[in-house]
Formats: structure tokens, sequence, C-alpha cells
């Protein structure tokens, strides 16, 4: 009977912690640990119920025992004393969350039991999902569904397609798989994935975490895979959601703004025509290669979309190419092998692999008929590209774990990463140049050809990101205290940037007079001869705007878990990292070193039960740069052109022939594909972007049946880098230091906004650089802001009776003049070098309430077991809108002399009708209701066969997310101010059939 009580209450266990604060006892492990009644002679005995492996940990003198890096799984704690088992019971270890299994002074010989309700040995702020629970839930099959049920999350904007926890920007998050950093490495928005099905445990931390991570001011994502175990299982999946079960997309209309007549209130693009398939298929097997010893699980998956969409808006009547036709799949798969050498070494290696391709297809589309023609006009091919988020990569991890002793364990982890960008047009040929020849350029008789068929810029062959990672964790239990220090360096290297489609274009000219030197030539086309005595020329035009960049990120760490009594832990922390950015030259331009990021934590057992909770934690934390800063900052740019007088045309490419040339190469801007000067790039001693956080809550056990708790949370930015291109601060240094800038010209340099900046510059022109120090008053940027004030509230219902639920309600103000890294005013996921603080007229009235305001936040859900065979499932997610900015032109009454270094920015002033448009203060975009359902059966006639339906946005509320902030175009109101930019996807159906078999 005690065994059945605690099976019953056992599957309790993951649903009571949930969504429980949860303390990172490693980035892929858990902890087990309890008290021991009478200690003396007593040691206790952790098997591994799914793989056999054991491992044996001695009670101090109080009788506390704690077993850390604990691989997670269900595991069968024995008490022992003198050699004879005196007591057992069960937990299951989750990935970062401590679990008690306590014996207490009974009379009989063996007694299984479970932990208690609330997990009292953590002090910061999360959610912890396992497989079971996400495949009950009715959410979409990637880890972004995972992170909106925690609480403090939101959806990004669609331009920038990351989370944001906390009020931060989609850029400052972290993301692991077993320990290793996934996280985009390019622009850090999003990360790469793996199948959903291989997701043993996902935690979702969204603040408060200790000192062995950083490199994130928002959240950590950490997952924990499946793994191979003592029974062999199979198993096979097929998702299927078809467009004919799928709402009707809604049409864009221009807004009234009351000065278009032509527009206003009209069609802008007719969206009923879009349409969307998708299918996905996966398989998995493991199993023991050796018993107890050696084991491997294998799993796979792909997904493929099929859509048509219009892309044409009714500003034309007839769009060459304005209907799509795509096709992607993403193949994902998982492969994990485990050698436990024996029950105190253990070894592991993952590999990941995950990759976007795509193929669109192009068409004609009438906007008077509403009708697509099926007249192939061109198509396009992309892998992993080209968005923030396209982060698909090829992970190989190995980790070792040893407990050396019952008081020391040593955790090692080295990993490579290696991502591809590649983007194709049908028909490329990347050996010929493109051409343009104008009608009034052409020498008559002359046939001129294009046989590049593809213009414009593509990504720079050999696109891609490297990683590698080396992390050493070591832990040592001394009386009361838990001490682990750790060190992980990131070393990172990215290739990026464009390059002109063939690498270059020829474009034929004619000068009027022949006699005209085109710039930087010697001669002019008359005095080559041939057709330029009639001035007839052609310029070769060769371009790239690539960079090699890298980054170095190392960090440091020492903890101390002092359990100062017996209800009263703290968590006491240090972490010290360092950030340096490379150009191509391999020459830093960013070095920033000796980050200090305290954190210190407390939980409070009150009534010494675990029943009742207060925990509090206070901490900093750092955010590096990618490596996309780079190619913007310290990229190298080419930019050349060659002048020829010729006398014929290749037919094959559209070259001209017969060349005379009419001088050297030049380039106008200085271009030669150089990189630029690194000491020039940065201001010196740059901050890196950081923020404090404070964190108060309490989590209570009120019933069997309840547990309720709630959260205050503080977040505060201290410091962020972007680029500044406002060269009036200089030229007034140099008038008052009587230097001579006039051969100077100020791009831009990337500086900590508010604050004093010293910069090195060759003001003189001269080769010879000089510090210039400007004031933060003499720079004229406010100083960052970003606050984020939060207020969470949970009530559970632990899986009791065949049911679990939760809700959860969080109240918060994000307010500020910085997003963060990106700006989703203006859609720029260009990290760290946005255009808001480029010049002081941009910030004006630019604080207010932020993109990733939502102030009122409901979530709900949960799954309900009504027989046997049945089982529904439902998530509920109620989320006020963001607000709403009119950005316009700057006034002239703002700029009386005329000489506004930022009026080249156009309508990007918080300005609207010459007056202030503060930040937010145009309104909020409406709550976005979002309710998914789901229903599966499960015959007891054929175990392991389950079949599922789920529907997402059961109401169809296809809520405007996001519109378009521009007010002016030139002098006038904008057709398209306030036009929907994105809405909440339609309803959609998606049915599921799988099998799972155990042999």
């Amino acid at each position: 009977m005690a065994r059945a009580v605690a099976i019953a209450f056992g599957s309790s266990i993951v649903s009571a912690a949930m969504l429980a604060p949860a303390f990172a006892q490693s980035n892929a492990t858990g902890t087990i640990f309890g008290q021991v009644s009478e200690a003396a002679g007593t040691t206790v005995l952790l098997e591994n119920l799914a793989t056999g492996v054991r491992r044996s940990v001695t009670p101090d003198a109080r009788g506390r025992y704690q077993a850390t890096s604990m691989p997670p799984g269900r595991y069968k704690v024995q008490l022992q004393r003198n050699g004879a088992v005196e007591r057992s019971l069960e937990v299951e270890a989750l990935v970062g969350q401590g679990i008690e299994a306590s014996f207490e002074a009974v009379q009989t010989v063996t007694v299984s039991s479970v932990r208690k309700t609330i997990d009292v040995s953590n002090t910061n702020n999360g959610a912890i999902f396992n497989a079971k629970q996400l495949d009950n839930l009715p959410i979409a099959q990637n880890v972004g569904a995972i992170i909106q049920l925690a609480p403090g999350t939101n959806r990004g904007d669609s331009r920038i397609p990351g989370p944001s926890f906390g009020g931060a920007g989609a850029s400052e998050n972290a993301f692991y798989i077993n320990g290793f950093p996934v996280t985009n490495i390019l622009t850090q928005v999003g990360s790469s994935e793996l199948p959903f099905g291989a997701i043993a445990n996902a935690q979702i931390l969204t603040g408060g975490y200790s000192a062995e991570f950083g490199r994130s001011t928002g959240g950590v994502v950490n997952i924990t895979t499946k793994t191979g175990t003592n029974r062999w299982e199979a198993g096979a999946s097929v998702q299927y959601a078809p467009n004919s079960l799928r709402a009707s997309q809604k049409n864009t209309y221009y807004p009234n703004t009351g000065s278009n007549p032509k527009t206003d209130g009209q069609l802008y693009q007719w969206n009923q025509a879009n349409k969307t398939t998708s299918r996905t298929v996966g398989a998995y097997v493991g199993g023991p290669l050796i018993r107890d010893q050696l084991f491997f699980f294998v799993a796979a998956e792909q997904q493929r979309s099929e859509s048509e969409s219009v892309g044409a808006t009714t500003a034309t009547l007839n769009s060459s190419g304005g209907y799509t036709e795509n096709v992607s799949k993403t193949p994902r798969y998982l492969a994990k092998l485990d050698y436990h050498l024996n029950d105190n070494h253990h070894f592991e290696y993952t590999r990941i692999f995950d990759k976007t391709e795509a193929n669109s297809r192009y068409y004609g589309w009438s906007n008077a008929t509403r009708q697509r023609d099926n007249v192939y006009k061109n198509g396009m091919s992309w892998v992993n590209c080209c968005g923030p988020a396209n982060a698909g990569a090829t992970d190989n991890i190995f980790k070792y774990t040893g407990y050396l002793t019952d008081k020391l364990t040593l955790t090692t982890l080295y990993g490579k990463s290696k991502t591809t960008h590649v983007q194709t047009p049908d028909g490329y040929n990347p050996d010929i140049l493109q051409v343009n020849a104008p009608v009034e350029a052409q020498i008559p008789g002359f046939a001129y050809t294009t046989p590049q068929t593809v213009s414009g810029n593509l990504p720079a062959p050999g696109s891609g990101d490297w990683q590698r990672t080396l992390r050493v964790d070591v832990e040592y239990k001394l009386g009361n205290h838990s001490l682990r220090v750790g060190i992980d360096r990131n070393k990172v290297r990215s290739v990026t940037g464009e390059s002109t489609a063939g690498g270059g274009y020829w474009t034929y000219n004619r000068y009027a007079d022949p006699a005209t030197l085109p710039y930087g030539a010697q001669i002019s086309p008359a005095q080559a001869g041939g057709y330029g005595k009639q001035g007839y020329f052609a310029t070769k035009h060769m371009f790239y705007d690539t960079a090699r960049p890298s980054t170095d990120q190392s960090a440091q760490y020492i903890e101390d878990r002092y359990q100062a009594t017996d209800n009263l832990l703290f968590s006491i922390g240090l972490r010290n990292e360092q950030f340096t950015n490379y150009n191509t030259a391999g020459q830093p331009f960013i070095s920033q070193r000796h980050q200090l990021a305290p954190r210190l934590g407390v939980s409070w057992d009150v009534k010494g039960d675990s029943s009742f909770r207060v925990f509090a934690n206070a901490g900093r934390y750092h955010l590096q740069m990618p490596t996309n800063v780079a190619r913007n900052a310290a990229g190298n740019t080419l930019a050349t052109d060659t002048y020829y007088v010729y006398s014929g045309i290749d037919p094959a490419t559209g070259a001209p022939t017969g060349l005379v040339p009419l001088g050297p190469t030049v380039s106008v801007s200085n271009a030669w594909g150089q990189p630029k000067d690194a000491r020039q790039v940065a201001a010196q001693n740059i901050k890196a972007n950081y923020q404090d956080e404070l964190a108060l809550g309490f989590e209570k056990a009120w019933s069997d049946s309840l547990n309720i708790g709630a959260m205050a949370t503080y977040r505060k930015l201290r410091s962020t880098n972007d680029d500044y291109c406002d060269p009036r601060p200089i030229h007034a240094w140099a008038v008052r230091n009587k230097v001579d800038d006039s051969h100077f010209g100020f791009q831009c340099a990337i500086i900590n906004p508010g604050a004093d900046n010293t910069l090195l510059l060759d003001i003189k022109g001269d080769g010879n650089l000089v510090r210039v120090p400007l004031t933060a008053a003499e720079i004229g940027l406010p100083k960052v802001r970003r606050t984020y004030v939060a207020l969470n509230l949970f009530a559970e219902h632990p899986l009791r009776n065949g049911w679990y639920g939760k809700v959860l309600y969080t109240w918060s103000q994000n307010k500020g003049n910085s997003e963060g890294q990106v700006d989703t005013t203006t859609g720029s996921y260009q990290v760290a070098v946005t255009p808001n603080w480029d010049h002081p007229e941009l910030m004006r009235y630019s604080t207010g309430l932020l993109p990733n305001n939502h102030t009122h936040v409901v979530k709900a859900f949960g799954y309900y077991q009504v027989t046997p065979e049945w089982n529904v499932g439902g998530n509920l997610n109620l989320t006020s809108g963001r607000p709403i900015n009119c950005m316009g032109n700057l006034p002239k009454s703002e700029n009386p002399d005329g000489q506004n270094p930022a009026g080249g920015y156009g309508s990007n002033f918080f300005y609207c009708d010459g007056k202030p448009a503060p930040r937010g203060s145009r309104g909020t975009l409406p709550w976005d209701v979002q309710l998914g359902l789901n229903v599966a059966y499960q015959p007891l006639f054929l175990k392991g066969l389950r079949m599922k339906v789920d529907v997402f946005n059961v109401l169809n509320r296809q809520t405007a997310l996001s519109v378009s902030e521009t007010y002016n175009t030139g002098d006038r109101i904008d057709p398209s101010y306030q036009r929907i930019l994105n809405r909440s996807s339609p309803r959609a159906t998606r049915f599921t059939l799988e099998y799972n078999h155990k042999f």
C-alpha cells in the first residue's frame, strides 16, 4: 500500500516543480540531496532506474548528503546501514533541479517515498518541462513554443524572430543543449535546434541564474536530450497540418490616414490566396550496446512545408514575380552515446544536425483578377539563410563527468559547431558579371546581351560560422559549503557580408563630350580612340562588403552554496568575463576585460518541512557582441571602378571586348578591400552591455492539490554598446584644440551611449592617430535607460486525480530609451549598430514604453486524463498589445542652421506633424488571444499507438502584432502609416500518428 501511494503521489513530482524556480546545479544535470537520521554507519546508494548506473555517497556527521551532477532521470535511492538496505524511495532528477530524498526515523524495514512538494534548494527563477508534459500540451514543435509557457516571456517581432525574456531584446538570450552553447553565432537571435521528440528536459531560466551562466541579459534556455537505457525502444511518428483545415489569412488594407484619398482604406495585399501545408516525419531508436555500461540513442525528423503566397501589393496592377511557391525542408537528427567506464566515470558524445533548406519559385500575379499565372519568372534556394534567426548547425559535443570522491566532482566539455549560409538564385553563374546597358549608351549595330540573370547582391561566398567551446567545472563539498569553480571559453569566427552577384557588373556609358574624364581616369574616351571618339566607354565595377571576424569569449566563476542553518540556504557567486572582438585581419577592435558579475541567492524553508519557501536573488549579467558587428563596424569593403573603351561584345557573357583602359583602377570611397583600422572602430576601454537584477518571491503548498506563488522582479540596464556617427563633437574638439581636421571624414564608431568616450582617430589625415576624449555632454546622447518591473503570480494543481493545471498572471512595465542590442521599432537586427544612437536628434523624446512591453499576460495550460484511452489538453495565452510609436521627420525648427547630419535618416525621429511624439505615446495594439486545444487517443488493444489532434488559435483571432510606425514619406504622410505588418497565424489543425515500442 505504501508503494502504491508513493507511485500515485510520485506522478506529481514533475508537475509540482514544473514552473517552480530552479537552481542550476549544472548546466546539464541535477542534484539529489537529503537528510538521514542517525548517520553513523550509513551510505546512500543512488541507482538510475533506466541505465542501472549507481553512485554511492556518505552522509556527513549531521546526516546530510548531496549528490551533484546527476544525469536527469528517475532514481532509486537506498539508505544502507552497515551494508544492509534499510529503506528506499524513488525520485526524478530534472535538469538544473534540486530534488530532496530524505530518510526520517521510522521502524519499517523498507519504505518507498517521494520528495516534498516544494523544492527549497534553489534560489532562481524559471520553469522546467519534460518530454511527457510537452507531448500533452497543444504547442508547436519548437523551442520557441516551450519558452512561451514560462512566466515573463513574450514573442518577439516577426522581423526579429526571437523571444523576449523580462523585457530584454531578442539577441540577449543564451541557448544550451547538453551543456553546449547553441545560440546563433552570427546575430545571437535564436539558436539551432534538435528533433523535438529528442528533448528530455527543457529548463527556461527567466532570471536569477547562478554564476555558472553568463552571456545573457535576457534568459537562458537549457535543454538536455534523451539517452539510451537498458531497455531497447523504438518509435516513429507522422504529423500533418493540411491547408484545407487552415483558416483563410486576413487581407491587409491601407490605414485611413486622412491624407491619402487614393489609398485610404483600400486593399493593400490580397492574403486570402495564401496557402500552407506542413508534414513532419520522425523516428528514434535507443538501447544498450553493453548493458549497464554503453548506451546509444538516435532520433531524426524532417519537417516539410509547402506554401503559396502573394507578395505583390496593389501599388502594381500586374506584378511579375508577385506570387511565390515555396518549399522548405528542415532535416534534424541527434545521435548520443553514453559510456560509463564504471560508476564514477561517465563519458558522453552528442552529435546534432540542424539545417533549413528552402526553394522559392516566382510567378506573375494580377491584382485586377486576383489570380496568378503559371509562367515561371525566376527562383531562389537557401540553406540556413537569410535572416537574423537562421542558425541551423552541426554540433559535436564531448563531455566527461568524474565523481572522483564523495566530495569532489569534475566535469569537462569540449564541442565544435559549424553553420553554413547559402543563397543561390536559379540559373546563377558566379563567373559572369552583371550587365547594365542603357539604350542611349549602346553603340549602333552592337548586340548587347545580359546572360547574368541575377541582379543585386548575394551573401558572400563561403558565408558561415564556426565555434569551439571548452568548459571545466569542479565541485567540492566542504562541511556546510558546496564550492564550485569553473572556466569556459568560446572561440568564434564567421564569414559574413555580401558581394555583387557575379562579383561585379559592367555598365555601358556614353559622354556627350568624349573629352570628358571619368573620375580618376588618366585619359578621356576620345584619347583612347575607336568608339571612344564618339564618347562610348564601359565601366567595370567590382564590389563586396564582407568580413571574416572572430571573437573570444572567456569566463571564470566561483560559487559557494552555503547551508547556513537547516532552513536557510545562501548561494554566493562571482563571475568574471572577458570579450574580445577581432576584425578580418585578426586585430582586436573591442576588448572588454575584468567584467565582474556578483550573484547572490537566498532560499528559506520557512516551516522546515519543504511546504513553504521564500527566496530572493540579486545579480549582475553581462552580454557580448556577436561576430555580425564586425561586418558593419570593422569589415573590409571593396568598391572599385575601371574604365575602358571597347570594340565588341562577347555574346556569351555580355562583357566588352577589345579593351583599352583609360587608366588604373580607382575607388571613389577608398575601399580597396582592406580592413578598417581596428583602433578607430570603437572607443577606448569600452564597457560591455550589462544589467542588474533583483527578485523576491515565495512558493507555498497550500494543500495536496494546490500550490501558489508570487515573485517580484526588477531589472535595470546599466550600459550598452552601439555605433555613433555624428562628426560635430569631433570637429568641435578639433577647433578647441587647434587641430586641422579638414582631411578627416568621420564615419562611425562603437561607443557607450550616454557616457564619456575616448576615440583614437586619424583626425589630421596623416596616418597618425590622435586621442580625442569626449564627455557625455559633448557627445550629446542621453544615458541609456531600460527598466523592467514585474509581478508574477501563479496557482497550480499538481497531477492528481488524472489532471494537471497551471494559471499564471504577469503584470509588467518595460520602459526606457533602448530596447537593447536590436531595434524592433525600425526592424533593425544589426546587433549593436542600430540607427538609434547615431545622432542625438534621433534620441529626442525616445523615453517611453518599449516594444517588448506587454502590461498584462495571462497563461493557462493543462491536461486531463478522461479515461485510460482518452486525454485532452489546453493552452491559453492572453497578452495585451505592445505600444505604438509615431516616427516622423525632424522639424525644421529643431534644425535651424540646416546642418543636421541626421537629415538623411528620413522619418526616423520621435516627431509627428512637427510636434514631439514620445515613444509609445500612440496607444497600444489589441490583446492577442491564443487558445489551443487537443485530444489524444491511445487504444488499449494496441499498446504504444497514439493518435492526436491539435487545434491552434481555435478562435481564429488574427490579431495585429506589429504595425508600420513610419509617419512620413518625404514631406507627406506615408500612406502605410499604422498599416498592419504582422498578424497572429490563422486557425490551424495538426494530426499526429505515432507508435512507440519497448522491447
